[in-house]
């Protein structure tokens, strides 16, 4: 596999001249619309390879996810096997896939998945735009967020997140509402797709249900306004049958797995929790976020401009009516909503404003003029410039220098384990660093891989402590890690957070596994039987 150190300035001068030659071919439109978006998905990969070959973790999210697929693909039943938190099945389910097809479920493959689900979500996005507006805007627009995904080197828009499929799921839902929005005769098959794919929304991520409800509500109201015209009432109800099905697939399945009471409790109840927020206002939490990404404030600026030089042009009603107008505008205020109500800090819930945003721009420019052009250029000059900037300064153009970590690494805790697990065996890691799990290519034993809500004190602790030892009870680790300290992710007091303070597990532990002492700050145990069978 190829590799990229810190400074691959042949590539990167590449990758600009490619940039340059797809916008040029969005102004002129010398290739048909396949051949152009084919094109720039190209330049999207491309740009993308020196962190997909990056074998390390970029943010404690990806090993959380992978350790969960690794799991699934031991034991697939969701809510017993795994709870991703706040993270839906689907996320998990997704990035399984390259295991289900012989590879191995590392930083790489997942990373890979990420962007492919990037490319589709580009795609629908793009025919999103050429429904509602001109081909130029639609080519022009398009590249706009494409550009940003490809050139931005922050971490929280390059690792593989949560917010990934949730954006492909909003990205499909509104191309299949441009499509209802603009047809004379509403197909039935739109109408089902639009409601089954919002109804998946949630089990791909909660925080994504603000805008998926929008979207939703919105292709209702055109579905009945068509069927008060028209009289044809199929749409309308075919819409209404899809948002439910997979709902109603979901609970019969929690029940018929014996599931359904931790589906409530952890998913539903748990994320309420999560979501309690913090004492700023909302208004205050976007700006805090937004000014976290110096890349992200540069999209927004290309986007502001765009929406001053066309703000005339936001009343014309002749191609975008004003129900889309508004259904934008809404989806972008619960866009708003989703990214600031947990009262978290994270840059990469700022995914879920790239799309609405750019639409908000595409309503003054649906018949978009020569001017246009000027913005992927502007977004791509402010890539170039970091990028001169960044070489003048450290020699670097690339942050992922990959020579040398193509391959999972190996913590030293991870390498003495390995002389006593075996392949499907579980390994339970408390405290919070799922890298082990992903480095040793085990199964989780409890169904979250980290244990942050059976330390923390919140009302729903002692069932998140129940459930930890019925899952250690039913599984029975070969491996169990102490991971408080340093090597832990937020919980790292050793004197009142590690094993030994939630006496029910430690009393466990005491009696059915050997401590095998501190292996750069983890303490390693290993079931009694497993040592002895080495011994």
């Amino acid at each position: 596999m190829i590799s990229f150190d810190s400074a691959p300035t042949v590539y990167w001068f590449l990758c600009y001249i490619f940039a340059v030659l797809v916008i040029a071919e969005a102004y002129f439109k010398k290739t048909p619309h396949l051949v152009f978006v084919i094109l720039s998905i190209l330049l999207f990969i491309v740009c993308r390879l020196p962190v997909i070959v990056f074998n390390r973790e970029l943010n404690p999210d990806e090993s959380q996810m992978i350790s969960h697929a690794i799991t699934l693909l031991q034991d697939p039943v969701y809510w017993r096997s795994v709870d991703g938190t706040t993270i839906g099945p689907l996320d998990n389910y997704f990035i399984s896939i390259p295991g289900l097809l012989g590879f191995t479920l590392d930083y790489t493959a997942t990373r890979f998945m990420g962007v492919l689900a990037n490319c589709i979500s580009l795609v629908f996005l793009f025919l999103c735009i050429k429904n509602w507006a001109s081909d130029l805007t639609a080519r022009v627009f398009f590249l706009l967020p494409l550009l940003y995904l490809a050139f931005t080197q922050e971490v929280d828009f390059v690792h593989y997140s949560s917010e990934q499929v949730p954006l492909l799921l909003v990205a499909i839902c509104l191309w299949l509402l441009s499509e209802i929005s603009t047809s004379v005769n509403i197909s039935n098959k739109h109408a089902f797709l639009l409601g089954f794919v919002a109804g998946l929304v949630p089990f791909a991520k909660l925080q994504f249900v603000p805008p998926a409800l929008v979207i939703g509500v919105s292709a209702a109201w055109f579905l009945w306004v068509h069927y008060k015209k028209e009289g044809a009432i199929k749409p309308f109800l075919f819409l209404l049958f899809g948002a439910v099905l997979f709902p109603v697939i979901v609970t019969v399945w929690t029940i018929s797995f014996q599931v359904f009471n931790d589906f409530v409790d952890f998913y539903l109840l748990g994320n309420v929790i999560y979501a309690n927020g913090n004492n700023k206002s909302q208004i205050d939490q976007l700006f805090t976020i937004v000014n976290l990404s110096p890349d992200f404030k540069a999209y927004l600026a290309v986007i502001f401009l765009a929406i001053v030089v066309s703000f005339g042009s936001f009343f014309d009603t002749k191609r975008m009516g004003l129900a889309v107008k508004l259904t934008i505008a809404l989806v972008l205020l619960a866009s708003a909503y989703a990214v600031t109500k947990s009262g978290n800090d994270f840059v990469h819930y700022l995914n879920l404003l790239l799309f609405p945003t750019l639409l908000l721009a595409t309503i003054g420019s649906v018949n978009a003029k020569s001017w246009v052009i000027v913005l992927p250029v502007l977004l791509l000059g402010w890539f170039v410039a970091n990028d001169i900037i960044g070489y003048k300064e450290r020699h670097q153009l690339n942050q992922f220098d990959s020579v040398g970590a193509r391959k999972l690494g190996e913590s030293p805790v991870v390498a003495e384990l390995k002389k006593y697990s075996v392949p499907k065996d579980y390994l339970v890691v408390w405290g919070w660093q799922c890298t082990y799990y992903v480095e040793a290519q085990l199964a989780q034993g409890t169904a979250e891989n980290h244990s942050e809500r059976s330390i923390f004190n919140h009302e729903m602790r002692e069932e998140y402590r129940q459930r930890y030892i019925e899952d250690i009870h039913r599984t029975k680790p070969a491996i169990i890690l102490d991971a408080v300290g340093k090597n832990s992710s937020w919980v790292q007091d050793i004197a009142t957070q590690s094993i030994s303070c939630f006496p029910a597990l430690s009393e466990y532990v005491e009696s059915n596994y050997v401590d095998l002492g501190y292996f750069d700050g983890t303490r390693l145990y290993v079931r009694n039987d497993r040592v002895n069978l080495l011994q």
